[in-house]
């Protein structure tokens, strides 16, 4: 289930700035891949496991069947196929959502079946671009595999097979995205349109079990080492030197999440590992964000009661009486020198 039979993308730029697709595939080959006997071990180098490969395999064959799918499915994959890297746009997954499950529920309740299928089948283009920019092959697959992960977080929120975060996907699928330990980390301009454009380093937080400080230490030393050997070009590149004030490229890392929230520090404590890691942070700015504490926390997609959310841990605790009470929760962006 891969699209081998389609040219090889084509890299552009030296060192590369992007790679692009040098074919469409046709809904026959996106047939031919649904249904090939390779398809079920693919879902699986895509982290698609457990219930979610055992709900979604049977549905291959009938993705594969319907006409009308099949033309959504291949109208998606090749968008999401046509370009990786720095200066290609991410595509808008979301503003085809509402068309993708009403198609869906010929085939089964939820969201999300469409582009989970049109990613799988659209791997060639950014596995090139990893491949260019210096991830090795297990690297690779392993950023690919978020999409398992993101599948299973929706399980989590809404009990069945689906995908709602759409956007994140897309992201990853533009080669924004690595996985270094612990972390995650992209690729992005920081302050744009102004004299401080620059590259930095965004941070994202997988659910992936604790946030060991040492670990989270390992990710960060190995995203400076990653990110200047693999695109030390960036560290003066494009219409503009960097600025002369601002941190060396590699160095300067940002944090747009619920986490930077200075309350999980006071409450928590530095001893803890969530107040441990909220500790490293300037937070430069903040913004409501109780949804996005809620989903986090507590899976719970609105409308949810707050009141009625679990205590049973003291994250829950702290972020769930403040969603009950008005108090409400802010997100925060961050930023890190090192």
């Amino acid at each position: 289930m891969t699209d081998r039979r389609a040219a090889r993308p084509q890299v552009i730029g030296d060192p590369p700035t992007s790679v692009r697709a040098s074919e469409e595939l046709s809904p026959e080959a996106i047939a031919t891949m649904l249904t090939a006997p390779s398809a079920p071990a693919l879902l699986e180098r895509l982290g698609i496991t457990g219930q979610d490969h055992e709900d979604l395999a049977p549905l291959l064959d009938q993705a594969a069947a319907d006409a009308e799918i099949l033309a959504a499915i291949t109208t998606t994959a090749n968008q999401l196929r046509d370009g990786a890297g720095l200066h290609v746009p991410t595509v808008d997954l979301e503003a085809a959502k509402a068309a993708h499950t009403a198609l869906q529920e010929r085939l089964a309740p939820g969201e999300g079946l469409i582009p989970i299928l049109a990613l799988a089948v659209s791997t060639s283009t950014v596995r090139a671009w990893h491949e260019a920019r210096g991830l090795t092959v297990e690297q690779s697959w392993e950023v690919l595999a978020d999409l398992g992960q993101q599948m299973r977080v929706h399980r989590l929120s809404t009990g069945r097979l689906g995908l709602h975060q759409l956007g994140w996907m897309a992201l990853n699928w533009r080669g924004r995205l690595v996985h270094l330990g612990r972390l995650q980390f992209d690729l992005h301009r920081a302050e744009k349109g102004t004299a401080r454009e620059r590259w930095v380093i965004g941070t994202h937080i997988p659910a992936r079990g604790s946030l060991d400080p040492a670990a989270v230490e390992d990710s960060f030393d190995r995203a400076t080492a990653f990110f200047t050997e693999n695109f030390g070009d960036l560290a003066d590149s494009g219409d503009r030197s960097r600025p002369q004030d601002a941190p060396a490229f590699g160095h300067e890392f940002l944090c747009d999440s619920w986490l930077m929230n200075r309350t999980l520090v006071e409450e928590l404590g530095t001893e803890s590992n969530i107040g441990a890691f909220v500790d490293r942070w300037e937070i430069l700015s903040t913004s409501p964000g109780a949804d996005g504490a809620a989903f986090f926390v507590f899976h719970a997609l609105p409308p949810y009661d707050a009141a009625a959310l679990p205590r049973g841990t003291r994250l829950e605790r702290v972020v769930g009486e403040r969603l009950a009470d008005g108090r409400g929760w802010d997100s925060g962006l961050g930023r890190l020198v090192r």
